[in-house]
């Protein structure tokens, strides 16, 4: 089959966002046995992850979407590209976030790719890139929601953010149109699908999970004393538990423990505020996340906001990384503490449990590997991408 993939993240193992990462093992997997072409917007500093793509087979063709940016000249810059974003939501037609992803560009990319080549499938990855529906028409077609939007702004109402109100009121209708302009609908949970279900969706909602690299785990020795945390943090999930934990949670942790804060783009403000503590470490971006991983006694996720499946946690469970972790944070999940994943909705509760399993090390190594081979049933390449081409035969034959 010759796939058609549309996504708003460049596919890359090397990104800071879990998304691509997600996507790039999933088209790696599928251009062994398919023709793969890619449009995608990419980001001003992403052009060296495009060869790892191509010596895949993969035809990537791409628009620039400077994001993230930092100099007061790109700022401006920003700003100009956002006034039409910013104008739409304001008339109430799409959130910011959707409407921002509205580009001339891309619909002209993706509408030359469909003249040029002869696809059996358009898989749009986000819900944001409904916008170039239009484009594969004439195209059998699936979109993959891998999180919903409207979920993450109700979970911010509740948290007492009140901007998002305006936002959860648009969502709320425009989501279930956004999946019913497809003929195959996927989400990566249980929960994610009875959220779109509920919310007006028509089209069968399929559930697939994120397929989880399993990494090889060599001669690793667990730090007895260390936990951590790891996240990017641009994103007001990770930024929120990141602050929970520092503040909230391990002032009242064993005076033994190490907690240790991975990821990039932690604020200055909280760099500040962990300098002076020595239990903290911010180690920034690490190399080889997986050999780090395997090496802690224990993942602490205390996230409450945001919507979709964490990747994080599997990640965390194959490296053999017990997790304690909220009900948002297992979402999508099907692992409990049988397996190394600890589920608690209070943070007194958390803290609890962290200071009693802690001192238990020959417990949460052995939950650790339970946990690793949960992941390894749950979310393997291979049981995910014969999930896709089933769902890919049946597209074809409807």
């Amino acid at each position: 089959m010759h796939l058609l993939f549309i996504t708003p993240y460049l596919p890359s193992e090397n990104s800071g966002h879990a998304g691509a990462q997600l996507i790039y093992r999933n088209i790696v997997s599928l251009a062994k046995n398919h023709k793969i072409t890619l449009a995608s917007f990419i980001n001003s500093n992403e052009q060296d992850e495009i060869q790892p793509l191509k010596q895949k087979g993969i035809s990537v063709n791409t628009i620039l979407y400077p994001r993230n940016q930092q100099s007061i000249k790109d700022k401006i810059s920003s700003g100009f590209r956002n006034i039409g974003p910013i104008v739409s939501f304001l008339m109430g037609h799409e959130p910011f976030f959707f409407a921002k992803y509205k580009k001339k560009k891309m619909a002209e990319l993706i509408s030359n790719l469909v003249k040029e080549n002869i696809f059996d499938i358009a898989q749009v990855e986000y819900n944001v890139m409904y916008h170039y529906v239009d484009q594969i028409e004439n195209i059998p077609k699936m979109i993959i929601f891998h999180d919903i939007s409207t979920k993450v702004y109700e979970r911010g109402i509740n948290q007492g953010d009140g901007t998002n109100r305006r936002s959860f009121a648009i969502a709320k209708k425009l989501e279930p149109i956004i999946a019913n302009k497809f003929q195959v609908v996927v989400t990566l949970s249980k929960e994610d699908k009875s959220y779109l279900f509920n919310l007006g969706c028509k089209t069968k909602i399929n559930v697939i999970p994120p397929q989880i690299r399993i990494p090889q785990l060599i001669d690793i020795i667990k730090k007895s004393n260390e936990v951590c945390f790891i996240g990017s943090y641009n994103r007001e999930p990770n930024i929120q538990a990141v602050n929970i934990l520092v503040d909230e949670i391990f002032p009242k942790i064993n005076n033994e423990i190490i907690l240790n804060i991975v990821g990039m783009g932690l604020s200055k403000d909280t760099v500040t505020k962990i300098k002076g503590n020595n239990r903290i470490n911010y180690l920034g971006f690490i190399d080889d996340i997986d050999s780090f991983l395997a090496t802690q006694m224990l993942m602490i996720a205390p996230i409450r906001i945001g919507a979709g499946l964490k990747m994080k946690i599997p990640h965390a469970l194959v490296c053999s990384t017990p997790v304690i972790t909220t009900d948002v944070g297992a979402e999508g999940i099907d692992i409990n503490e049988n397996n190394g994943m600890w589920v608690t909705t209070d943070t007194i509760d958390m803290i609890k449990l962290i200071n009693k399993l802690l001192p238990q090390n020959d417990l949460l190594i052995e939950k650790g590997q339970l946990g690793r081979n949960a992941v390894i049933e749950l979310f393997s390449e291979g049981k995910i991408i014969s999930q896709f081409e089933s769902l890919y035969s049946d597209l074809l034959n409807k």
